[in-house]
């Protein structure tokens, strides 16, 4: 699964969320227009939702737009710890082999600029716990911060 979908399945999703992934790569003009199509289908009535929802032919700009009126308020902080719980959850449930995860676990490390809370994840860290024991930890850490 992807993390997208992991934010999805978190309830964490929300349009600065999916911005900031598109900028990172993270999230596809698809992935906007899903996200738009669900909260139709849930009860949202939000015109500007609607052509998002519809949004296939619509330029980049436009798209990227159109999202960007949706944003109340924005805390980039707060969405990217969004987006590096939905890795690290997408690794841990991951049916890969414990050296697939570690690989992927320092990618994350390194592609969120070595977050301080994420120093046991490294496998160069000179605590003694495992940094896959470390990345669980780290992911509850952040599901704590999200439901507060």
């Amino acid at each position: 699964m992807s993390p997208i979908k992991k934010l999805l399945n978190l309830e964490l999703l929300c349009w600065s969320t999916i911005l900031l992934g598109m900028k990172k790569g993270w999230a596809s003009r698809k992935d906007a227009i899903d996200f738009a199509v669900s909260l139709l289908v849930n009860g949202n009535e939000d015109e500007r939702v609607a052509i998002i929802a519809g949004g296939e032919s619509l330029e980049d700009d436009e798209l990227l737009k159109l999202i960007l009126n949706q944003i109340e308020q924005t805390d980039r902080a707060a969405d990217l710890d969004k987006w590096r719980l939905a890795h690290l959850v997408d690794i841990a449930e991951s049916g890969s082999d414990e050296q697939t995860k570690l690989d992927r676990l320092q990618e994350v490390y390194a592609n969120f600029d070595y977050p301080e809370d994420m120093a046991s994840c490294s496998i160069y860290s000179q605590h003694n716990i495992d940094p896959l024991v470390a990345m669980v930890q780290v992911a509850d850490h952040l599901k704590s911060k999200f439901k507060s």
